[in-house]
């Protein structure tokens, strides 16, 4: 596209150039200035780059994960001792 756009602008330049220059008197110096403004106009405008907009991807649903069970730690349960030790009946 690139090598399109300078070779029209290069065939362009050559086409204006070979024809007769612009007098000042009667108003052809103002005519050439717009032809020069037109001229560079849509030269610009073919020559700046093209926005491109780009849609996000579509959203994509996932069922969520199934629920994870967490067993609880295990406790011990023992003897409780709860102050003095107990005696059978006999002490040493």
């Amino acid at each position: 596209m690139c090598k399109v756009v300078v070779s029209i602008v290069t065939i362009g330049m050559a086409a204006i150039s070979l024809a007769n220059p612009a007098h000042a008197g009667n108003g052809s110096a103002v005519g050439a200035g717009l032809l020069g403004f037109g001229v560079g106009a849509l030269v610009g405008s073919a020559v700046t780059p093209q926005t491109v907009y780009v849609a996000p991807p579509p959203l994509v649903y996932d069922a969520p994960p199934p629920p994870v069970y967490v067993a609880p730690a295990p406790v011990y349960v023992g003897p409780v001792y709860n102050g003095r030790p107990q005696h059978r009946g006999y002490r040493r």
